[in-house]
């Protein structure tokens, strides 16, 4: 029988400079589940959230305006975002840098 395994969930600090950012690095063997994003950018711009090439959400944010994504409403532990095995968590920002911390877990 084949079980659904994951492990316990991780935090992490994240800085990420204009362009691409991986914050979670790809495993070819698990699925990346992303639990939290907070944070905020030090300038008017925007910020892509991406599996790999796949652009997950896109958020357009002020100078000093507050990101906070978390697990599905009224779904508590069901991931907001998740990556395929093979895939990375990147942060892309357009302008600024994002400061935050981002929770995470892996399912096999």
């Amino acid at each position: 029988m084949l079980q659904d395994v994951h492990t316990a969930k991780t935090s992490i600090g994240v800085t990420a400079a204009p362009g691409d950012t991986t914050v979670v690095a790809a495993n070819p063997n698990a699925w990346i589940y992303i639990h939290e994003i907070m944070g905020d950018l030090s300038v008017s711009g925007t910020i892509a959230i991406k599996a790999g090439s796949r652009t997950l959400a896109t958020f357009s944010l002020d100078a000093g305006q507050g990101l906070t994504e978390s697990d599905e409403p009224g779904m508590d532990g069901v991931a907001r975002f998740q990556c395929k095995p093979g895939e990375a968590f990147i942060l892309t920002c357009v302008s600024g840098t994002f400061i935050g911390t981002v929770d995470y877990s892996y399912r096999y």
